[in-house]
């Protein structure tokens, strides 16, 4: 889930956006700096819903979900809503990503859980390092070359990214459910 805004935005956003969708320098910086804007409304936001509800998954997946339908929006239907406002909402649901460190915590004893929190961030670099590499070769490196379909361009790139998403929120849905409302039902069940 970091690496949509992390590489997609954070990295090559700005030049999609100048390149593929003829934006300005500073409409296509104002655009990719939603996306962190973000996630300081939605880290604390979709972390403030998981613990109400008492449940981790439904909000991880809920913020995947929300990052996959901006992600079609922007590749399909970009003229739809305006850039920035797609990418607001898609920074604002990536908040969603900070949920898995809650869940390695809870779900690993005391004195491990140094270790399994470096061991998810270390994961998390490990990815973004291939899927950066991995864009930069099938799709970044025909950014800006004369004779490139544009359209096509930034649809192929949105997907790659829309992809990824899909990929997240389908390892979501294998990820135990570790909150409290959780805790309590396996409690009440063990004692039953």
């Amino acid at each position: 889930m970091f690496a949509p805004t992390t590489i997609g935005d954070m990295v090559w956003g700005v030049r999609l956006f100048q390149e593929d969708r003829g934006f300005g320098y500073q409409s296509a910086v104002f655009a990719a700096s939603m996306v962190p804007l973000g996630w300081v409304i939605g880290c604390p936001l979709l972390g403030w819903i998981a613990d109400a509800m008492k449940r981790r998954k439904p909000a991880l997946i809920g913020g995947a979900a929300l990052m996959l339908v901006c992600g079609i929006q922007l590749s399909f239907a970009s003229a739809l809503v305006p850039a920035w406002l797609t990418l607001l909402v898609l920074g604002i649901a990536s908040g969603a990503a900070m949920i898995p460190y809650t869940i390695i915590k809870e779900v690993n004893p005391d004195h491990v859980k140094g270790s399994a929190t470096g061991g998810i961030n270390f994961i998390t670099f490990l990815v973004t390092a291939v899927l950066g590499s991995v864009f930069a070769f099938s799709i970044g490196k025909s950014l800006g070359l004369t004779g490139t379909d544009v359209v096509a361009h930034f649809r192929d790139s949105g997907l790659f990214w829309v992809g990824t998403i899909a990929l997240a929120l389908l390892v979501s849905l294998m990820l135990p459910e570790t909150g409290h409302a959780f805790k309590q039902a396996s409690a009440s069940a063990g004692n039953a």
